[in-house]
């Protein structure tokens, strides 16, 4: 409950807009008043979302979006005004800008995401694992990266075949608007994900996205190598995905940075969630705060190793870096490798004995 005693213009003088988007997951390019990047709230890829550091609004160009912090908070995690307050209020804060000069130390840490329409996504996921049931095509792209039949119902994977979802969800009593508000359809009535293995995330550890749990977000790549994009999500922003299932304390965990390493080393029984890239570290950092020991086993690239510095530096003597061998791009690279298992198991070992 928002009280009155809350001072909003102050409340959003210690959140800087540029920051809360970035924490949310957009990326955004330059370093000046305006800055750009690819809108979370509709399908694009031209980079139409843009954030002015003068006035602290934002507008996207593309859908015709825009407002303020406490908009984006309110669109991008589904919350009322009072929530989006009382969201803000309960989460650290920056120091307050002087005018016209955004602040740039820190950024404040994301809260858990509230869940979009997890009875729906649920009942979308189950309609994907169906399918994946039925195409020999995407069992065999899967078993190619390393997720075996056994690993995919437990993870509760799926298969998007481009039609029959919308269908499936209407049969469920689900309306035509709730489908439609999912974000699981385009802007011309497409599936989203049609043609790609569709990785489902878990509110919380209390079930499987095949076995009766609640999901909240979902993600896919194309089967089609050459097809683009090769990725697609729900609009909003990211999660760290697989951290619900690994329980609200764990004794370690393994973190990777795209959706095949983390689901390699899941399917290989090890405790693990994706960042989804190398942007808000700190988003990462602040999710991790209950896990006393966090090895990282991020791309073996510039970037890879940029965000594993920043993260050892966040998370301190709790983080380990798993070194991959030169010849290893990442950690889904290992799937190929007849001893690949062994290996991994190896360089965590490795990374336990330097952190001591």
């Amino acid at each position: 409950m928002v009280t009155a005693s809350v001072d909003i213009p102050a409340l959003k003088a210690r959140h800087d807009l540029g920051d809360t988007v970035e924490a949310g997951g957009v990326r955004l390019s330059g370093r000046g008043r305006v800055r750009q990047g690819v809108c979370p709230f509709h399908d694009e890829s031209e980079g139409s979302f843009t954030v002015y550091s003068d006035s602290e609004r934002w507008y996207c160009f593309g859908c015709g979006e825009g407002g303020d912090v406490l908009d984006f908070i309110q669109k991008s995690e589904g919350l009322t005004l009072p929530e989006a307050i009382a969201r803000l209020d309960g989460s650290p804060g920056l120091a307050p800008r002087a005018a016209h000069r955004p602040a740039r130390t820190r950024r404040p840490a994301s809260a858990a995401l509230a869940p979009r329409d997890p009875a729906l996504l649920t009942a979308a996921a189950r309609f994907y694992a169906g399918c994946l049931r039925r195409s020999p095509e995407a069992r065999e792209y899967l078993a190619s990266r390393g997720i075996g039949p056994v690993a995919a119902a437990r993870l509760g994977l799926g298969y998007a075949p481009g039609s029959g979802l919308r269908q499936a969800l209407g049969s469920l009593g689900f309306s035509e608007k709730r489908s439609r508000d999912s974000g699981l359809f385009m802007e011309r009535g497409s599936e989203r994900f049609a043609g790609m293995v569709v990785v489902p995330d878990p509110v919380s550890s209390t079930g499987q996205a095949a076995g009766g749990g609640l999901v909240r977000w979902l993600k896919g790549r194309a089967l089609d190598s050459g097809a683009k994009p090769r990725f697609q999500a729900l609009p909003g922003p990211k999660p760290v995905l697989g951290l619900g299932r690994l329980g609200p304390t764990p004794p370690w965990a393994v973190v990777t940075e795209g959706v095949f390493d983390w689901l390699l080393l899941t399917g290989w029984g090890l405790p693990a969630c994706a960042a989804l890239g190398t942007q808000g570290m700190e988003r990462i950092a602040s999710a991790l705060r209950g896990c006393p020991r966090v090895f990282l086993a991020f791309d073996n690239d510039d970037a890879g190793r940029e965000a594993t510095d920043g993260l050892l530096t966040l998370l301190g003597r709790r983080a380990a870096a798993v070194a991959l061998p030169e010849d290893i791009g990442d950690v889904a690279e290992l799937a190929a490798l007849p001893q690949g298992r062994a290996l991994f198991h190896r360089l965590l070992s490795q990374a336990a004995r330097s952190a001591r």
